[in-house]
């Protein structure tokens, strides 16, 4: 950073060209206010982000209504209350501002700043997926899916999971994987599976690079390819993924993919059964007898 001096009103310096450090304004209008917040919070100043959405969020100025509840949510520059960023999600929710409406349903799901209710949850989430918002798309998918706030409807959970897929949410990528590859709310896609679990797993959601592993072991929707199912398995294995941790353990214990290894086998089987999967406790049970 350089010495010269600019003036008050110079976005960056007439010298190099590097922007200006932040400050607030108490003047400016809401909606400049909010970009302030955003510019501090991108330079790590969060006590200064704060300060700045709050201002905007005091002249009812949604986006910031919505971003000063978050920080509540989080804690982060300020200190975390949950009940007060309820009540910021509301204002801006109220505006039809969709981001607070997801962030609002997310409370009533979770009894987060309010008490749970999951009919409210879809009341918010189908506002919010009314308006585009694709990660409400997914989780509205969800609540039709087990039933929660609304009656159970494995169509409609397609639906909005395929709807939420399109929109490049990974989750909701696998989801409608599992769909396609057990015939829930459609018809039975092998194929389709694979593709949809392939373009969730490229975005590193676990579960979903379990399945891949899964496809290739047993040539659902692909050719079988057990060197690939170990990889895949690797993969979602190192994020801790339980189900993956056994699977590959068995891939070492039987030489499906990968060098035959009984030690390597009980390492992955015992972290497996430190997440709580039944099938890989059974199996360290079973080798400890052996070796």
């Amino acid at each position: 950073m350089c010495s010269t001096a600019n003036a008050d009103d110079s976005e960056t310096c007439m010298v190099c060209d590097a922007v200006r450090d932040t400050k607030f304004t108490a003047e400016a209008p809401p909606e400049q206010q909010y970009k302030d917040g955003l510019a501090a919070r991108e330079s790590g100043a969060e006590s200064l982000a704060v300060q700045c959405f709050l201002a905007a969020a005091e002249k009812g100025y949604a986006p910031a209504e919505n971003e000063y509840g978050s920080c509540l949510y989080s804690g982060k520059g300020v200190e975390r209350d949950l009940s007060a960023a309820f009540d910021y999600f509301q204002r801006a929710a109220s505006r039809g501002y969709s981001k607070a409406q997801y962030n609002l349903a997310c409370c009533y799901l979770y009894g987060h700043g309010t008490e749970v209710s999951n009919e409210l949850a879809v009341k918010y989430l189908a506002m919010a997926s009314a308006r585009g918002h694709a990660q409400a798309k997914y989780l509205l998918g969800t609540c039709y899916y087990y039933g929660k706030g609304v009656e159970q409807n494995y169509f409609t959970a397609f639906s909005f999971y395929s709807a939420a897929a399109a929109a490049g949410v990974a989750a909701a990528q696998y989801n409608m994987g599992f769909c396609c590859e057990n015939g829930i709310g459609t018809k039975r896609d092998f194929s389709q599976a694979f593709d949809c679990y392939s373009l969730a797993s490229a975005k590193g959601n676990s579960a979903a690079l379990n399945a891949m592993g899964n496809c290739y072991f047993y040539g659902t929707g692909t050719e079988k390819n057990v060197s690939k199912a170990a990889d895949y398995y690797r993969k979602a294995a190192d994020k801790s993924y339980a189900s993956a941790q056994y699977n590959l353990g068995v891939c070492y214990e039987k030489g499906y993919g990968v060098t035959a290894n009984l030690s390597t086998a009980k390492a992955w089987y015992k972290r497996a059964a430190d997440g709580k999967n039944a099938g890989a406790a059974e199996a360290l049970k079973r080798l400890s007898k052996m070796t």
